[in-house]
């Protein structure tokens, strides 16, 4: 199992984790990882990085992701202090469910 985790470089050197998912599957984590590095790669502030984290679950249940990459990267990036909402450039979520 593992946690994706969204991380932004401060101005310290320092990496403060933004936003986590998980725990996942191996193979889910790697691909939920690999699609949010894809959107941050085109799209937003070069500070960012994604990363996984192999944990432990206790009850060795995994969890849902609460969103796709695009939403997950888009809550953090409305979030940010000076942002307004549409200031990004992200594909709009797939209404498919």
């Amino acid at each position: 199992m593992k946690l994706v985790e969204l991380t932004r470089q401060a101005g310290d050197g320092h990496a403060d984790v933004v936003a986590a998912v998980g725990p996942l599957e191996d193979a889910e984590a790697d691909t939920y990882a690999t699609a949010l590095l894809h959107l941050i790669e085109q799209h937003a502030d070069p500070d960012f990085s994604v990363g996984t984290t192999p944990v432990e679950s206790t009850s060795g249940a995994t969890a849902e992701p609460p969103a796709g990459p695009a939403e997950l990267l888009r809550a953090v990036l409305s979030g940010d202090e000076g942002r307004r909402e549409g200031e990004h450039d992200l594909p709009q979520p797939d209404p498919r469910p």
